[in-house]
Protein backbone atom coordinates (compact mmCIF):
# COMPACT_ATOMS: atom_id res chain seq x y z
CA UNK A 1 0.00 0.00 0.00
CA UNK A 2 2.97 2.47 0.78
CA UNK A 3 4.40 1.89 -2.41
CA UNK A 4 0.98 1.93 -4.22
CA UNK A 5 0.47 5.61 -3.32
CA UNK A 6 3.43 6.61 -5.20
CA UNK A 7 1.89 5.57 -8.51
CA UNK A 8 -0.75 8.21 -8.52
CA UNK A 9 -0.47 10.52 -11.67
CA UNK A 10 1.12 13.76 -11.65
CA UNK A 11 -1.96 15.50 -13.01
CA UNK A 12 -3.56 14.88 -9.10
CA UNK A 13 -1.49 18.48 -8.44
CA UNK A 14 -3.23 21.51 -9.47
CA UNK A 15 -2.03 22.66 -13.03
CA UNK A 16 -2.43 26.32 -12.66
CA UNK A 17 0.83 27.62 -13.96
CA UNK A 18 3.06 25.06 -15.99
CA UNK A 19 6.18 26.75 -14.59
CA UNK A 20 5.29 24.70 -11.49
CA UNK A 21 6.38 21.09 -13.05
CA UNK A 22 9.62 20.68 -13.17
CA UNK A 23 9.36 21.66 -9.49
CA UNK A 24 6.30 18.74 -8.76
CA UNK A 25 8.20 16.22 -10.11
CA UNK A 26 11.35 17.35 -8.66
CA UNK A 27 9.28 17.01 -4.93
CA UNK A 28 7.96 13.25 -6.55
CA UNK A 29 12.11 11.80 -6.84
CA UNK A 30 12.55 12.86 -3.67
CA UNK A 31 9.51 11.14 -2.41
CA UNK A 32 10.23 8.36 -4.18
CA UNK A 33 13.83 8.19 -2.63
CA UNK A 34 12.20 8.91 0.66
CA UNK A 35 10.24 5.39 0.51
CA UNK A 36 13.09 3.50 -0.75
CA UNK A 37 14.56 4.54 2.53
CA UNK A 38 11.61 4.19 4.48
CA UNK A 39 11.78 0.35 3.59
CA UNK A 40 15.09 0.01 5.49
CA UNK A 41 13.73 1.64 9.09
CA UNK A 42 12.50 0.13 11.86
CA UNK A 43 8.81 0.15 12.00
CA UNK A 44 8.52 2.93 14.36
CA UNK A 45 10.78 5.08 12.50
CA UNK A 46 9.25 4.14 9.37
CA UNK A 47 6.20 5.59 10.85
CA UNK A 48 7.31 9.29 11.79
CA UNK A 49 9.01 9.49 8.18
CA UNK A 50 5.14 8.63 6.67
CA UNK A 51 4.09 11.71 9.23
CA UNK A 52 6.90 13.96 8.56
CA UNK A 53 5.94 12.58 4.01
CA UNK A 54 2.27 13.58 4.97
CA UNK A 55 2.95 17.08 6.57
CA UNK A 56 4.88 18.03 4.21
CA UNK A 57 2.62 16.99 1.02
CA UNK A 58 -0.83 17.45 3.22
CA UNK A 59 -1.17 21.14 1.17
CA UNK A 60 -0.77 20.47 -2.30
CA UNK A 61 -2.28 16.43 -1.94
CA UNK A 62 -4.42 15.86 1.23
CA UNK A 63 -5.71 12.59 0.03
CA UNK A 64 -2.05 11.31 -0.54
CA UNK A 65 -1.11 12.48 2.44
CA UNK A 66 -3.71 11.40 4.71
CA UNK A 67 -2.94 7.34 3.17
CA UNK A 68 0.86 7.73 4.73
CA UNK A 69 -0.79 9.38 8.17
CA UNK A 70 -2.84 6.64 8.23
CA UNK A 71 -0.68 4.14 8.19
CA UNK A 72 1.71 5.77 10.58
CA UNK A 73 -1.36 5.09 13.23
CA UNK A 74 -1.20 1.63 12.23
CA UNK A 75 2.08 0.82 13.19
CA UNK A 76 1.20 2.57 16.83
CA UNK A 77 -1.67 0.86 17.54
CA UNK A 78 -0.29 -2.70 16.64
CA UNK A 79 1.51 -4.59 19.86
CA UNK A 80 4.32 -6.56 19.25
CA UNK A 81 3.99 -9.27 20.98
CA UNK A 82 6.23 -9.71 24.51
CA UNK A 83 6.60 -6.24 24.17
CA UNK A 84 8.60 -5.07 27.24
CA UNK A 85 8.92 -1.44 29.00
CA UNK A 86 11.49 -0.27 26.36
CA UNK A 87 9.68 -1.10 23.51
CA UNK A 88 6.22 0.72 24.90
CA UNK A 89 8.29 3.33 25.62
CA UNK A 90 9.56 4.42 22.40
CA UNK A 91 5.99 3.47 20.77
CA UNK A 92 4.14 5.45 22.99
CA UNK A 93 6.75 8.25 21.75
CA UNK A 94 6.15 7.78 18.51
CA UNK A 95 2.48 8.08 18.79
CA UNK A 96 3.10 11.76 20.56
CA UNK A 97 5.18 12.88 17.90
CA UNK A 98 2.32 11.78 15.05
CA UNK A 99 -0.65 13.29 17.05
CA UNK A 100 1.33 16.66 16.44
CA UNK A 101 0.86 16.03 12.68
CA UNK A 102 -2.84 14.29 12.99
CA UNK A 103 -4.13 16.88 15.06
CA UNK A 104 -3.57 19.51 12.16
CA UNK A 105 -4.84 17.22 9.78
CA UNK A 106 -7.65 14.65 10.57
CA UNK A 107 -9.53 14.61 13.73
CA UNK A 108 -10.37 10.95 13.63
CA UNK A 109 -6.65 9.71 13.09
CA UNK A 110 -5.63 12.39 16.12
CA UNK A 111 -8.52 10.49 18.29
CA UNK A 112 -6.90 6.73 17.72
CA UNK A 113 -3.65 8.25 18.66
CA UNK A 114 -5.10 9.60 21.98
CA UNK A 115 -6.60 6.28 22.97
CA UNK A 116 -3.36 5.11 22.77
CA UNK A 117 -1.74 7.64 24.98
CA UNK A 118 -4.74 7.35 27.89
CA UNK A 119 -5.26 3.42 27.84
CA UNK A 120 -4.62 2.29 30.62
CA UNK A 121 -2.17 -0.17 30.08
CA UNK A 122 -0.35 2.60 28.61
CA UNK A 123 -0.84 5.14 30.96
CA UNK A 124 0.97 3.87 34.73
CA UNK A 125 3.53 5.13 36.55
CA UNK A 126 6.37 7.14 35.20
CA UNK A 127 4.49 6.79 31.70
CA UNK A 128 1.60 8.17 32.88
CA UNK A 129 3.50 11.66 33.54
CA UNK A 130 4.87 11.33 30.33
CA UNK A 131 1.86 10.98 28.69
CA UNK A 132 0.47 13.57 30.00
CA UNK A 133 3.17 16.25 29.18
CA UNK A 134 2.88 14.53 25.48
CA UNK A 135 -0.34 15.88 25.43
CA UNK A 136 0.03 19.15 26.68
CA UNK A 137 2.87 19.65 23.96
CA UNK A 138 0.50 18.26 21.39
CA UNK A 139 -2.70 20.70 22.45
CA UNK A 140 0.13 23.48 22.06
CA UNK A 141 1.10 22.65 18.73
CA UNK A 142 -2.40 23.79 17.71
CA UNK A 143 -3.78 26.68 20.06
CA UNK A 144 -3.50 29.03 16.92
CA UNK A 145 -5.79 26.86 14.75
CA UNK A 146 -8.61 25.22 17.69
CA UNK A 147 -7.80 27.41 21.09
CA UNK A 148 -10.98 24.85 22.26
CA UNK A 149 -9.56 21.89 20.93
CA UNK A 150 -6.40 22.71 22.78
CA UNK A 151 -8.11 23.62 25.96
CA UNK A 152 -9.96 19.94 25.64
CA UNK A 153 -6.74 18.44 25.44
CA UNK A 154 -4.82 20.04 27.97
CA UNK A 155 -8.11 18.73 30.35
CA UNK A 156 -7.51 15.32 29.34
CA UNK A 157 -3.91 15.67 29.95
CA UNK A 158 -4.74 16.76 33.65
CA UNK A 159 -6.86 13.88 34.23
CA UNK A 160 -4.46 11.81 33.24
CA UNK A 161 -1.04 13.22 34.67
CA UNK A 162 -0.42 15.60 36.29
CA UNK A 163 1.71 17.35 33.59
CA UNK A 164 4.67 18.86 34.74
CA UNK A 165 4.56 21.70 32.27
CA UNK A 166 0.97 23.21 32.11
CA UNK A 167 2.56 26.75 31.00
CA UNK A 168 3.79 25.31 27.51
CA UNK A 169 0.00 25.32 27.16
CA UNK A 170 -1.01 28.81 29.33
CA UNK A 171 0.95 31.13 27.72
CA UNK A 172 -0.07 30.30 24.15
CA UNK A 173 -3.66 29.75 25.37
CA UNK A 174 -3.41 32.82 27.08
CA UNK A 175 -2.86 34.61 24.10
CA UNK A 176 -5.41 33.43 21.77
CA UNK A 177 -8.52 33.06 24.22
CA UNK A 178 -8.17 34.60 27.77
CA UNK A 179 -11.59 32.56 29.07
CA UNK A 180 -10.44 29.08 27.85
CA UNK A 181 -6.85 29.82 29.67
CA UNK A 182 -8.92 30.92 33.14
CA UNK A 183 -10.82 28.07 33.00
CA UNK A 184 -7.89 25.93 32.93
CA UNK A 185 -5.57 27.34 35.29
CA UNK A 186 -8.50 26.88 37.67
CA UNK A 187 -8.28 23.44 36.26
CA UNK A 188 -4.75 22.88 36.95
CA UNK A 189 -4.75 24.72 40.15
CA UNK A 190 -7.45 21.65 41.42
CA UNK A 191 -5.00 19.03 40.61
CA UNK A 192 -2.49 20.84 42.65
CA UNK A 193 -4.53 20.71 45.16
CA UNK A 194 -4.20 16.66 46.28
CA UNK A 195 -1.59 15.69 46.17
CA UNK A 196 1.07 18.49 45.88
CA UNK A 197 3.13 18.52 43.01
CA UNK A 198 6.32 20.36 43.27
CA UNK A 199 6.52 20.12 39.05
CA UNK A 200 3.12 21.79 38.78
CA UNK A 201 3.41 24.31 40.97
CA UNK A 202 6.71 25.67 39.85
CA UNK A 203 5.03 25.42 36.13
CA UNK A 204 2.42 27.38 37.26
CA UNK A 205 4.01 29.93 39.19
CA UNK A 206 5.80 30.86 35.60
CA UNK A 207 2.10 31.83 34.52
CA UNK A 208 0.73 32.98 37.76
CA UNK A 209 3.88 35.67 38.35
CA UNK A 210 5.44 35.50 35.25
CA UNK A 211 7.34 39.25 36.27
CA UNK A 212 8.68 38.03 39.29
CA UNK A 213 10.33 34.95 37.22
CA UNK A 214 12.15 37.24 35.51
CA UNK A 215 9.56 37.27 31.98
CA UNK A 216 9.01 40.39 30.71
CA UNK A 217 6.78 41.55 27.34
CA UNK A 218 3.10 40.58 27.08
CA UNK A 219 2.36 39.16 30.17
CA UNK A 220 -1.13 36.42 31.08
CA UNK A 221 -3.54 38.68 32.36
CA UNK A 222 -3.69 36.29 35.44
CA UNK A 223 -6.37 36.99 37.93
CA UNK A 224 -5.47 38.39 41.33
CA UNK A 225 -7.63 35.94 43.07
CA UNK A 226 -5.47 33.08 40.95
CA UNK A 227 -2.18 34.58 42.34
CA UNK A 228 -3.40 34.19 45.99
CA UNK A 229 -5.03 30.74 45.36
CA UNK A 230 -1.44 29.55 44.00
CA UNK A 231 0.58 31.05 46.97
CA UNK A 232 -2.22 28.90 49.32
CA UNK A 233 -1.43 25.80 47.42
CA UNK A 234 2.58 26.22 47.99
CA UNK A 235 2.05 27.13 51.79
CA UNK A 236 -0.05 23.57 51.87
CA UNK A 237 2.97 21.88 49.95
CA UNK A 238 5.27 23.65 52.57
CA UNK A 239 3.35 22.05 55.39
CA UNK A 240 3.24 18.79 53.99
CA UNK A 241 7.34 18.46 53.33
CA UNK A 242 8.15 20.66 56.41
CA UNK A 243 10.39 17.01 57.72
CA UNK A 244 11.90 16.71 54.37
CA UNK A 245 12.22 19.83 52.19
CA UNK A 246 13.21 20.03 49.09
CA UNK A 247 15.86 23.71 48.77
CA UNK A 248 15.50 22.89 44.62
CA UNK A 249 11.68 23.22 45.08
CA UNK A 250 12.02 26.62 47.63
CA UNK A 251 14.55 28.39 45.45
CA UNK A 252 12.50 27.50 42.11
CA UNK A 253 9.48 28.47 43.22
CA UNK A 254 9.25 29.96 46.72
CA UNK A 255 12.33 32.18 46.80
CA UNK A 256 11.10 34.48 43.53
CA UNK A 257 7.58 34.71 44.69
CA UNK A 258 8.24 35.72 48.55
CA UNK A 259 7.66 39.25 48.27
CA UNK A 260 4.12 38.26 47.23
CA UNK A 261 3.39 36.08 50.64
CA UNK A 262 3.49 39.32 52.41
CA UNK A 263 1.51 41.24 49.68
CA UNK A 264 -1.34 38.43 49.42
CA UNK A 265 -1.43 36.35 52.11
CA UNK A 266 0.52 38.18 55.29
CA UNK A 267 -0.96 35.62 58.07
CA UNK A 268 0.85 32.38 55.78
CA UNK A 269 4.09 34.58 54.67
CA UNK A 270 5.76 33.52 57.75
CA UNK A 271 5.92 29.62 57.13
CA UNK A 272 7.38 30.92 53.23
CA UNK A 273 10.20 32.99 55.16
CA UNK A 274 10.83 29.68 57.37
CA UNK A 275 11.23 27.47 54.75
CA UNK A 276 13.45 29.80 52.52
CA UNK A 277 15.86 30.60 55.63
CA UNK A 278 15.88 26.74 56.53
CA UNK A 279 17.03 26.07 52.77
CA UNK A 280 19.52 29.24 53.05
CA UNK A 281 21.21 27.43 56.27
CA UNK A 282 21.32 24.34 54.28
CA UNK A 283 23.11 25.60 50.95
CA UNK A 284 27.12 25.97 50.97
CA UNK A 285 28.45 29.60 52.06
CA UNK A 286 29.97 29.74 48.26
CA UNK A 287 26.28 28.60 46.45
CA UNK A 288 24.59 31.01 48.72
CA UNK A 289 27.41 34.04 47.60
CA UNK A 290 26.30 32.93 43.85
CA UNK A 291 22.68 32.90 44.66
CA UNK A 292 22.60 36.30 46.07
CA UNK A 293 25.05 38.18 44.00
CA UNK A 294 23.09 38.54 41.37
CA UNK A 295 23.98 40.72 44.23
CA UNK A 296 24.66 44.43 43.49
CA UNK A 297 28.14 44.28 44.18
CA UNK A 298 29.19 42.11 41.52
CA UNK A 299 27.64 44.62 38.91
CA UNK A 300 31.22 45.10 37.36
CA UNK A 301 33.74 43.28 35.46
CA UNK A 302 36.65 43.89 38.30
CA UNK A 303 34.31 42.64 40.87
CA UNK A 304 33.35 39.55 39.31
CA UNK A 305 37.08 38.71 38.50
CA UNK A 306 37.60 39.47 42.37
CA UNK A 307 34.99 36.82 43.33
CA UNK A 308 36.68 34.43 40.84
CA UNK A 309 39.73 34.84 42.56
CA UNK A 310 38.10 34.41 46.07
CA UNK A 311 36.06 31.39 45.21
CA UNK A 312 37.07 28.01 46.87
CA UNK A 313 34.81 26.14 44.66
CA UNK A 314 36.11 25.53 41.27
CA UNK A 315 32.47 25.32 39.68
CA UNK A 316 31.55 28.80 40.96
CA UNK A 317 35.10 30.29 39.95
CA UNK A 318 34.21 28.88 36.65
CA UNK A 319 30.45 31.11 36.44
CA UNK A 320 32.07 34.06 38.29
CA UNK A 321 34.35 34.22 35.30
CA UNK A 322 31.97 33.53 32.25
CA UNK A 323 29.99 36.44 33.91
CA UNK A 324 32.83 38.96 33.97
CA UNK A 325 32.92 37.78 29.93
CA UNK A 326 29.71 38.26 29.26
CA UNK A 327 29.37 41.46 31.06
CA UNK A 328 32.65 42.64 28.77
CA UNK A 329 30.66 41.54 25.65
CA UNK A 330 27.37 43.01 26.60
CA UNK A 331 29.69 46.55 26.51
CA UNK A 332 31.08 45.60 23.17
CA UNK A 333 34.41 45.19 25.43
CA UNK A 334 35.34 42.32 22.47
CA UNK A 335 39.00 42.28 23.26
CA UNK A 336 38.56 41.86 27.25
CA UNK A 337 36.02 39.11 26.71
CA UNK A 338 38.64 37.43 24.92
CA UNK A 339 41.08 38.12 27.28
CA UNK A 340 38.78 36.82 30.06
CA UNK A 341 37.64 33.32 28.08
CA UNK A 342 41.57 32.80 27.07
CA UNK A 343 42.60 33.08 31.37
CA UNK A 344 40.84 30.78 32.53
CA UNK A 345 41.95 27.25 33.49
CA UNK A 346 41.54 24.16 32.16
CA UNK A 347 39.35 23.07 34.70
CA UNK A 348 37.09 25.78 34.31
CA UNK A 349 36.66 25.43 30.73
CA UNK A 350 35.63 21.68 31.31
CA UNK A 351 33.05 23.31 34.11
CA UNK A 352 31.52 25.09 31.40
CA UNK A 353 30.24 21.80 29.31
CA UNK A 354 31.67 22.48 26.19
CA UNK A 355 29.87 26.15 26.17
CA UNK A 356 33.88 27.68 26.66
CA UNK A 357 34.13 26.49 23.06
CA UNK A 358 31.18 27.87 21.65
CA UNK A 359 31.55 31.20 23.15
CA UNK A 360 35.06 31.32 21.71
CA UNK A 361 34.62 31.45 18.26
CA UNK A 362 30.56 32.45 18.45
CA UNK A 363 31.68 36.42 20.26
CA UNK A 364 34.08 36.58 18.10
CA UNK A 365 31.63 36.23 14.82
CA UNK A 366 29.66 38.98 16.71
CA UNK A 367 32.27 41.21 17.32
CA UNK A 368 33.39 41.07 13.74
CA UNK A 369 30.00 41.78 12.36
CA UNK A 370 30.15 44.67 14.91
CA UNK A 371 33.50 46.00 13.78
CA UNK A 372 31.86 45.26 9.81
CA UNK A 373 28.94 47.52 10.46
CA UNK A 374 31.20 50.35 11.76
CA UNK A 375 33.92 49.73 9.30
CA UNK A 376 36.73 48.63 11.45
CA UNK A 377 38.30 46.09 9.13
CA UNK A 378 41.45 45.71 10.70
CA UNK A 379 39.90 45.02 14.28
CA UNK A 380 37.43 42.81 12.07
CA UNK A 381 40.08 40.66 10.62
CA UNK A 382 42.05 40.49 14.07
CA UNK A 383 39.31 39.42 15.71
CA UNK A 384 38.65 36.35 13.73
CA UNK A 385 42.35 35.47 13.40
CA UNK A 386 43.08 35.19 16.98
CA UNK A 387 40.12 32.31 17.37
CA UNK A 388 42.47 29.21 18.33
CA UNK A 389 42.55 27.26 14.41
CA UNK A 390 40.52 24.50 14.94
CA UNK A 391 37.65 27.02 15.42
CA UNK A 392 38.54 29.54 12.99
CA UNK A 393 35.80 28.13 10.44
CA UNK A 394 32.84 28.09 12.61
CA UNK A 395 33.84 31.79 13.32
CA UNK A 396 34.51 32.87 9.97
CA UNK A 397 31.41 30.68 8.92
CA UNK A 398 28.83 32.53 11.61
CA UNK A 399 30.21 35.58 10.72
CA UNK A 400 28.85 35.01 7.35
CA UNK A 401 25.73 33.94 8.00
CA UNK A 402 25.10 36.69 9.97
CA UNK A 403 25.53 39.72 7.03
CA UNK A 404 22.81 41.05 5.44
CA UNK A 405 21.69 39.03 2.59
CA UNK A 406 23.11 40.15 -0.74
CA UNK A 407 24.60 39.25 -4.36
CA UNK A 408 28.88 38.43 -4.09
CA UNK A 409 30.61 40.16 -6.66
CA UNK A 410 33.91 39.66 -8.00
CA UNK A 411 36.50 41.31 -5.29
CA UNK A 412 34.12 40.56 -3.03
CA UNK A 413 35.82 40.17 0.82
CA UNK A 414 32.71 37.45 1.78
CA UNK A 415 33.97 35.47 -1.07
CA UNK A 416 37.74 35.47 0.73
CA UNK A 417 36.28 34.64 4.29
CA UNK A 418 34.29 32.17 3.23
CA UNK A 419 37.35 30.32 1.15
CA UNK A 420 39.36 30.78 4.09
CA UNK A 421 36.67 29.01 6.75
CA UNK A 422 36.74 26.22 4.16
CA UNK A 423 40.25 25.95 4.03
CA UNK A 424 40.12 25.97 7.86
CA UNK A 425 37.78 23.90 8.28
CA UNK A 426 39.54 20.24 6.11
CA UNK A 427 42.55 21.40 8.48
CA UNK A 428 41.20 21.24 11.94
CA UNK A 429 42.00 18.64 13.83
CA UNK A 430 38.66 18.46 15.27
CA UNK A 431 36.57 14.93 14.79
CA UNK A 432 33.87 14.93 12.08
CA UNK A 433 31.23 14.74 15.00
CA UNK A 434 32.01 17.97 15.93
CA UNK A 435 32.36 19.77 12.72
CA UNK A 436 30.14 18.13 10.24
CA UNK A 437 27.58 20.49 11.01
CA UNK A 438 30.08 23.57 9.78
CA UNK A 439 30.50 22.32 6.64
CA UNK A 440 26.53 22.30 5.88
CA UNK A 441 26.65 25.99 7.06
CA UNK A 442 29.20 27.17 4.99
CA UNK A 443 26.85 24.70 2.20
CA UNK A 444 24.27 27.22 2.47
CA UNK A 445 27.01 30.20 2.26
CA UNK A 446 28.31 28.77 -0.89
CA UNK A 447 24.85 28.17 -2.19
CA UNK A 448 24.62 32.07 -1.40
CA UNK A 449 28.15 33.28 -2.48
CA UNK A 450 29.85 31.10 -4.86
CA UNK A 451 27.19 28.81 -6.26
CA UNK A 452 29.72 27.04 -8.93
CA UNK A 453 31.64 25.84 -5.96
CA UNK A 454 28.44 24.25 -4.26
CA UNK A 455 28.41 20.95 -5.72
CA UNK A 456 32.05 20.50 -4.49
CA UNK A 457 30.84 21.65 -1.05
CA UNK A 458 27.90 19.09 -0.64
CA UNK A 459 30.68 16.22 -1.71
CA UNK A 460 33.04 17.78 1.16
CA UNK A 461 30.20 17.86 3.68
CA UNK A 462 28.58 14.64 3.15
CA UNK A 463 32.24 13.04 3.31
CA UNK A 464 32.17 14.64 6.64
CA UNK A 465 29.00 13.40 8.00
CA UNK A 466 30.01 10.07 7.10
CA UNK A 467 32.95 10.03 9.12
CA UNK A 468 31.02 10.85 11.95
CA UNK A 469 29.67 8.68 14.37
CA UNK A 470 25.81 8.39 13.52
CA UNK A 471 25.38 5.82 15.95
CA UNK A 472 21.53 6.14 17.64
CA UNK A 473 21.00 9.39 16.12
CA UNK A 474 16.78 9.64 15.56
CA UNK A 475 17.38 12.95 13.26
CA UNK A 476 13.81 12.56 11.77
CA UNK A 477 12.28 14.08 14.83
CA UNK A 478 14.84 16.82 14.89
CA UNK A 479 15.35 20.03 12.86
CA UNK A 480 19.48 20.02 13.56
CA UNK A 481 20.15 20.07 10.04
CA UNK A 482 16.71 21.55 8.97
CA UNK A 483 17.45 24.34 6.16
CA UNK A 484 20.71 23.32 5.14
CA UNK A 485 19.68 21.58 1.76
CA UNK A 486 18.06 24.63 0.44
CA UNK A 487 16.41 24.29 -2.67
CA UNK A 488 18.47 26.61 -5.12
CA UNK A 489 21.01 23.99 -4.61
CA UNK A 490 18.89 21.27 -6.15
CA UNK A 491 17.92 24.22 -9.04
CA UNK A 492 21.23 24.39 -10.16
CA UNK A 493 22.73 21.01 -9.95
CA UNK A 494 19.88 17.94 -9.55
CA UNK A 495 22.27 15.38 -10.41
CA UNK A 496 24.69 15.76 -7.82
CA UNK A 497 22.43 16.80 -4.69
CA UNK A 498 20.66 13.31 -5.61
CA UNK A 499 23.79 11.27 -5.74
CA UNK A 500 25.51 13.11 -2.95
CA UNK A 501 22.57 12.17 -0.72
CA UNK A 502 22.20 8.78 -1.99
CA UNK A 503 25.94 8.25 -0.65
CA UNK A 504 24.77 9.13 3.18
CA UNK A 505 25.79 5.79 4.94
CA UNK A 506 23.35 6.85 7.88
CA UNK A 507 19.61 6.10 6.53
CA UNK A 508 18.47 8.05 8.74
CA UNK A 509 20.18 10.85 8.26
CA UNK A 510 19.73 10.46 4.34
CA UNK A 511 16.36 10.63 4.90
CA UNK A 512 16.07 13.83 7.28
CA UNK A 513 18.07 15.08 4.48
CA UNK A 514 15.93 14.50 1.75
CA UNK A 515 12.91 15.48 3.94
CA UNK A 516 14.35 18.67 4.40
CA UNK A 517 15.23 19.05 0.71
CA UNK A 518 11.79 17.97 -0.28
CA UNK A 519 10.13 20.46 1.98
CA UNK A 520 12.41 23.42 0.10
CA UNK A 521 11.20 21.73 -3.17
CA UNK A 522 7.47 21.58 -1.95
CA UNK A 523 7.57 25.19 -1.05
CA UNK A 524 8.08 26.24 -4.90
CA UNK A 525 4.68 25.22 -5.93
CA UNK A 526 2.77 27.29 -6.18
CA UNK A 527 -1.25 26.44 -5.01
CA UNK A 528 -4.43 27.90 -5.76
Amino acid sequence: MFLALLTLPISIFAQTDPANDLWRERARSITEDLIVDGAKLPPLRRAVLRARLAEHWSRYDRRRALGWLTMAVESVEQIPDKENWKDRSERLETTSLLLKTALRMDRKLSQRLIAILTNEDNAKGIQQLANADSLITAAASIVDVDSTRAAELGALALRLGPPSDVATLLFPLYRQNVRLADQFLAQSMAVARQPSWPELLNSLTYVVFAKERGLSGELPPVPESARKELLQLDIAYLNARQDQLNWSDVLSFITPVLSQFERLIPQQAGVARQAVNQCQTEMSKSYQQLMNNSDKQLNTVDALLKAAADAKEPIYRATFEYRAANLARSTKDYDLAMKILDGMSKESRELMGGAWETYRWDWPAEAALHYYTDGRVLEMNLILDGVPADWQAFAKASFLDRLPDRRATDGDPALQFLNDARGALRRSKLPDSDKYGCYFVLLRLVVKYDPAAASTALKEAIASLNRADQKDQKTLNSGDLLRTLPAPLLEMDEFAVKDGLASISSVETRAQLRLDLLQATLGRIKTQ
